[in-house]
């Protein structure tokens, strides 16, 4: 008898069934409205104009003759834009909104304002010290940038020691990124400081061309070039890595987990899809769906799905607690199998995929494996965006992170795991954000490494509103501090090429992501309320953070990926700005403890009962 299967690339009618416990953590998050950012940024704005108002009164009258907060530099240059300003008043609009109290919001103001205070004048010192030993002569705009970017590192470091988070996990640390890895680090990264210094040097005509039209600076042309010639050198040895493991033979015996929360909608597209990749996988496949407390038919429409399935067997178990982690391990307890392959509810995965990741676990460090994440239809701007991101991301930079074993982590959408190290670490961390790189991260720190494969691809669910759009991304954004808080130990580990290098990256980055919508309103004020005060500013360098090496690079990757969409890279960069948008909406999500000041000290027995005149039972 022939079954009619439901179609896997059907559109899929999305509402608000993605909201869930695992939307804002008990805890250590609070689902805070779009009201949150919102005010933050009209309080930037008004704190900005107020202190550049200030800053301009102080100049005109003479009292200051730098403009910008910057001490012992006369002779090395002027300010172009008020840098250190900006970074001020950013920290003390955070303080303002944290979500907190007031006095545990004064404690995170002067911590981030103290921290920068002193980074500032340790920097300008070093500068006065080097200039008068004439061994170099740092401009003021060198220190400004210096002091900007290490304030990117107090933000998170601030918000690391401030925030409820979750506690560290008590996993193995025995990290052993090989020495290999390291080498081809280093050699990537003086490679591209090479490579970019002759660029300018030798270039020099094409190098001021290009800043002109805001395709290359930002922060002078090293920077941003150095960051981009790093990801392509190291991309070159990831793709490498990967082809040399893709022509391994392993095909084991494999459990298929599949947690569903309210996914009737979706479940018999991702089950079919499974079942067509079985047909052409040479062992057997057994698929567990998870049910984690749906109020809707997926049970149901699983168990139907199931059984018209031709190749694959599978069974459906009930888990009332909800929680994707809460639902994943309960499966993880009932698999056999010893590499389980993990697939959301709203994912389809493609012919082939399962083949091309498991080649990889050859390898026995290899603990973890993902794919390309594509989006399932390309109908909204929401798709158009995502596909460019996913590229970018999933089939440029973790390549390039491949290269020297530098992967954080591969989306929960789909990965495979080898069970044996799953069971090593403990299971899927519960009640926190990003339970699918922490669990990576983990199997990092007992000498596992993850490898991120694009030619494994699968098609995933994408936000179908601007609503669901913003949930997600204020979860996902909100991770990296839950993962950073649960990995502590790992954390700055040199052993770990993921710990020591990756993992604080992508906190500064997250830090400077936040950032940018900030940034682009303090320039719009600068250059055009305050021109005649900095009449430094250029415009360039501003509208490079968005445009330059970002959109040729964006380009570049989409025109040898998918040469249509390319047309989508505009729209990609204006995203980049909504992204800022709900990174602020992520920081402001994460509960501070509130905090009482101590007004006295606590009096001790004696005082007490001298004071009161009344002698009460000794303390013990």
């Amino acid at each position: 008898m022939t079954t009619t299967r439901r179609d896997a690339s059907a559109p899929s009618a999305i509402t608000d069934h993605y909201r869930s416990v695992d939307s804002a953590p008990a805890g250590y998050a609070v689902d805070r409205p779009a009201s949150a950012s919102n005010g933050f940024l009209i309080t930037f704005t008004g704190v900005s104009i107020v202190a550049l108002c200030i800053l301009t009164l102080l100049v005109h009258t003479g009292v200051v003759s730098k403009h910008d907060p910057v001490i012992l530099a006369a002779g090395r240059g002027n300010v172009a834009v008020p840098t250190r300003l900006f970074i001020i008043v950013f920290f003390i609009t955070f303080a303002v909104y944290a979500y907190s109290n007031r006095w545990r919001r004064l404690c995170i103001g002067l911590s981030l304002l103290g921290k920068f205070a002193a980074t500032c004048v340790v920097v300008d010192l070093l500068g006065w010290v080097l200039h008068e030993l004439e061994l170099v002569s740092l401009t003021i705009f060198t220190q400004q940038v210096i002091s900007a970017l290490l304030a990117l590192a107090i933000f998170p470091h601030t918000i690391m020691r401030h925030a409820k988070l979750p506690p560290a996990g008590h996993g193995p640390i025995s990290p052993r990124t090989p020495s290999n890895a390291y080498l081809r680090l280093f050699l990537c990264l003086t490679l591209a400081v090479v490579v970019a210094a002759l660029i300018e040097q030798v270039f020099i005509r094409a190098v001021v061309d290009l800043k002109m039209f805001a395709l290359l600076g930002g922060v002078g042309p090293g920077l941003f070039l150095v960051q981009q010639l790093f990801a392509a050198f190291t991309a070159y040895f990831g793709w490498r890595a990967l082809g040399r493991s893709r022509r391994l033979e392993f095909a084991p015996p494999l459990a298929v987990l599949v947690p569903a929360h309210d996914e009737a909608h979706d479940i018999a597209a991702t089950i079919f899809a499974i079942d067509r990749a079985a047909a052409s996988y040479p062992e057997h496949i057994h698929v567990y769906i998870v049910d984690n407390a749906s109020t809707d038919s997926t049970v149901a429409v699983a168990e139907q799905s199931i059984s018209e399935c031709a190749v694959v067997t599978g069974e459906v178990l009930e888990c009332s607690i909800p929680g994707k982690a809460i639902a994943l391990n309960l499966g993880l307890a009932h698999i056999r199998e010893q590499f389980v392959v993990r697939i959301d509810a709203d994912t389809v995965i493609a012919p082939g995929c399962l083949q091309t990741a498991l080649r990889h676990f050859a390898d026995p460090k290899v603990g973890s494996v993902g794919g390309l994440p594509l989006p399932r239809k390309l109908e909204t701007w929401i798709d158009k965006v995502r596909l460019v991101e996913v590229l970018l991301r999933h089939g440029f930079f973790q390549v390039s992170l491949d290269g020297y074993q530098g992967v954080l982590g591969v989306p929960g959408m789909f990965s495979v795991y080898r069970r044996s190290a799953l069971l090593q670490v403990g299971g899927i961390v519960e009640g926190m954000n990003g339970e699918d790189t922490d669990i990576c991260l983990r199997m990092d720190s007992a000498g596992y490494h993850t490898v991120a494969d694009p030619k494994a691809l699968y098609y995933s669910e994408t936000p179908r509103s601007y609503a669901h759009l913003r949930e997600q991304r204020i979860r996902w954004f909100r991770s990296i501090y839950h993962i950073t808080a649960h990995n502590r130990g790992t954390l700055l580990d040199r052993r770990s090429m993921a710990g020591a290098f990756v993992l604080p990256f992508q906190l500064i980055n997250s830090a400077r992501r936040a950032m940018l919508v900030p940034i682009l309103i303090y320039a719009v004020l600068v250059e055009g309320v305050f021109r005649s005060t900095f009449d430094y500013l250029r415009w360039q360098p501003v509208v490079a953070t968005i445009l330059g090496m970002q959109m040729t690079l964006a380009l570049l990757v989409c025109f040898f990926w998918w040469r249509r969409s390319v047309r989508h890279v505009p729209a990609y960069l204006l995203f980049r700005l909504l992204r800022s948008y709900f990174t602020i909406g992520a920081v402001l999500s994460l509960v501070f403890p509130p905090l009482e000041p101590r007004l006295h000290r606590p009096l001790n027995r004696r005082q007490s009962s001298s004071t009161s005149g009344v002698s009460g039972p000794a303390e013990k």
